[in-house]
């Protein structure tokens, strides 16, 4: 089984020809505005569509089709980080330490307007990138802000928003609103087979099940012995509720699973146990709003979902989702014992107490 390639290096786009249309019809009419917000779920196809957009206003009307093909020089440029036209800023790594940053430096968003305010190299259009805007720092989010208000000519922003309600209102106000909507089954179905041609129809039938439309995570589902670690990662919170004992379990078992993630892709690990865990979080807050996952993604899922539902309703599964997603960002950045974090955020799930804002990791 093959993993996805980056957004930046993907041929194709499922599922979302819609919402590319709108992208189009608005640079046909002469009309396009000059900042663009991507939102939608995690893994529906943001990013994909950014970089196909990017290409074409790279590449103009005449080549806006063929650029889409591996073999075009645009189409590889871009996927090599070598277009001089277009500069995409995400969160970069710690070139001492090889681990991801927590957010997006102000340094970068000011580098980028600098080169932006050149001339374009090749004639086309300029295009800057945000992957994804709600990683910006608040001193990164005002220098694109200014940016925003006041944009070189023939610039195109595109960002792209995992968690838009954590922008500062004065970004979304200035840009387009694009929502990209969960896939539906034929999308995902062609998505897959084109991605994972080998998978087994049990597991395609299982990652289907557990995706809810999310083609990216359908391809988490997939990954090594992704299933089996959620079956036992949940089952140890269901007893959590009750025992001590399961709740080091739990956080044991996140912790190696950040482990073997960081092996794959150094420092990403912990970001990757997160979203283990937040499965659980999505999955456990449906079943409390009495709408259950539709299918199990492990045998007992559903009783074990049940046992965590009392303390798991979406306001709280919300700001759940938050207070772990800013722990991982701080023990990647921070190099923090991911045991104890992850110990932290267990015992919030498993025993109902207050969510504090800040996560505090030992």
């Amino acid at each position: 089984m093959s993993g996805a390639p980056a957004p930046s290096a993907t041929p194709h786009l499922f599922g979302q020809s819609a919402a590319e249309n709108v992208l189009m019809r608005a640079w046909r009419s002469g009309r396009l505005p000059h900042a663009w917000l991507l939102t939608g779920p995690r893994g529906v196809g943001k990013a994909t569509l950014a970089f196909r957009f990017a290409r074409a206003l790279l590449a103009g009307p005449a080549e806006a089709v063929a650029c889409q093909e591996p073999s075009h020089p645009i189409f590889r440029m871009v996927a090599n980080g070598a277009h001089p036209d277009l500069r995409v800023l995400i969160i970069p790594t710690d070139p001492k330490t090889g681990k991801r940053k927590t957010e997006i430096p102000v340094d970068l968003v000011r580098d980028a307007a600098e080169a932006l305010r050149v001339t374009a190299s090749r004639g086309g259009a300029r295009v800057l990138l945000v992957d994804a805007a709600d990683d910006l720092n608040r001193n990164a989010a005002n220098a694109l802000l200014k940016l925003l208000e006041e944009p070189p000519p023939g610039v195109v922003l595109l960002l792209i928003g995992q968690r838009p309600g954590l922008l500062p209102q004065t970004i979304p106000s200035r840009c387009a609103l694009l929502r990209l909507h969960p896939l539906d089954e034929s999308a995902m179905r062609q998505g897959l087979a084109a991605l994972t041609p080998d998978t087994a129809p049990d597991l395609l039938e299982q990652a289907l099940a557990g995706a809810e439309g999310s083609l990216g995570r359908a391809m988490d589902l997939l990954q090594g012995d992704w299933l089996k670690t959620y079956a036992v990662l949940l089952d140890s919170l269901a007893r959590g509720r009750e025992a001590l004992g399961p709740r080091l379990e739990a956080a044991e078992l996140l912790s190696r699973w950040a482990q073997k993630q960081a092996q794959v892709e150094p420092g990403s690990g912990v970001t990757a146990a997160a979203g283990l865990l937040g499965t659980v979080l999505r999955r456990a807050a449906r079943t409390a709003a009495g709408r259950p996952p539709a299918a199990e993604l492990v045998p007992g899922e559903g009783a074990r979902l049940a046992a965590l539902a009392p303390v798991l309703g979406l306001d709280r599964s919300v700001a759940l989702w938050d207070k772990l997603h800013a722990l991982a960002g701080r023990v990647e950045g921070l190099n923090l014992d991911p045991l104890q974090a992850f110990l932290q955020i267990v015992q919030d799930v498993t025993d109902g107490r207050p969510t504090s804002p800040e996560p505090i990791a030992g």
